[in-house]
C-alpha cells in the first residue's frame, strides 16, 4: 500500500505497476490505483490526465531498470546485442508491458530519442546507410517483441483475451498427421519456454549481426545482400 506516500506521477505509476505485476494490466484502473493511496480517483487526475497517460508512465517505470544503452561505449555489434537483451528482460519481467507497447493503431516506443540517436549513429559509423540502420533497429526490436509475445501468450494466454482452447486439438495436429511428420512433432512437443525462447532469440540476434558484418566486409562492387521485393519493383518501373 502507498497510503503514506504523497501523490505524484512517479508514485502513482509505481503503484499501478505493482498492481499490474500482481493481477495483470486489466486490473489497473484509476479507482484501483487511488485505493492504494486511500484517496478518490478524482485526486489522481490532478497528476495523471487519464488511464492512457498512466499506462505510458507505467511503461517508463517498468523499463527504467533496463537501459537500452549502458553508460559505457560499445561497438555497434554489442549495441544491438544489448538492445535485444534489455528489451527481452523488460518484457519477461513485466509481460503486461507488451500490451502497452503494442497499442492498437500505433507502436509505443520504449526508447528515448537520445538512445535511438546513439544506436543509429553507431550503425552509421560502422558504414551502414541511414535506412539500413533503421532496418537493424526495427529488425532487432521486432524479433524481441515477437518472441516475447509468443512466449507470454503460451504462458498467460493471448493478451487481453481468455483462451481455454487446446492448441494440440487443432485439426492440423491430429495423431495421424503428427506421426507422419516426426520433425514437426518434435517441434510441437518441445513447447514454448522462456529459456527456449531466449535461446532462439540469441541465435537470431547473433546471426543477424553476423549477416550485417558480412555485408560491411564485402568487396566494393560485390553483391552485398538480396534485393528486396520493393527495390525489385522500383527497378522494373
Amino acid at each position: 500500500m502507498s497510503r503514506n506516500l504523497p501523490l505524484s506521477p512517479a508514485a502513482i505509476a509505481a503503484a499501478a505497476l505493482r498492481i499490474a505485476d500482481a493481477d495483470g494490466l486489466d486490473a489497473v484502473s484509476m479507482r484501483r490505483v487511488a485505493g492504494e493511496f486511500g484517496v478518490s480517483a478524482m485526486a489522481l487526475y490532478r497528476h495523471v490526465a487519464d488511464r492512457s497517460a498512466l499506462l505510458l508512465l507505467m511503461a517508463d517505470a517498468a523499463t527504467k531498470d533496463y537501459a537500452l544503452l549502458p553508460a559505457r561505449d560499445l561497438s555497434w555489434q554489442e549495441t544491438l546485442a544489448h538492445l535485444a537483451d534489455a528489451q527481452w528482460r523488460a518484457f519477461t519481467a513485466h509481460p503486461w508491458l507488451l500490451r502497452i507497447i503494442l497499442t492498437p493503431r500505433r507502436l509505443v516506443n520504449m526508447a528515448t530519442p537520445d538512445e535511438v540517436e546513439l544506436v543509429l549513429s553507431r550503425l552509421g559509423s560502422a558504414g551502414l546507410s541511414e535506412d539500413e540502420g533503421f532496418d537493424c533497429l526495427l529488425g532487432i526490436s521486432a524479433a524481441v517483441i515477437g518472441t516475447a509475445s509468443i512466449t507470454a501468450a503460451a504462458h498467460f494466454g493471448a493478451p487481453g483475451k481468455a483462451d481455454d482452447s487446446d492448441p494440440s486439438g487443432h485439426p492440423h495436429w491430429t495423431p495421424d498427421a503428427v506421426e507422419q511428420h516426426p520433425r514437426a512433432a518434435r517441434f510441437q512437443a518441445q513447447g514454448i519456454s522462456y529459456s527456449g525462447s531466449r535461446r532462439s532469440l540469441d541465435f537470431f540476434v547473433a546471426n543477424f549481426i553476423a549477416g550485417v558484418e558480412q555485408q560491411l566486409t564485402q568487396a566494393p562492387g560485390a553483391p552485398t545482400r538480396p534485393v528486396s521485393r520493393k527495390e525489385e519493383n522500383e527497378t522494373q518501373q
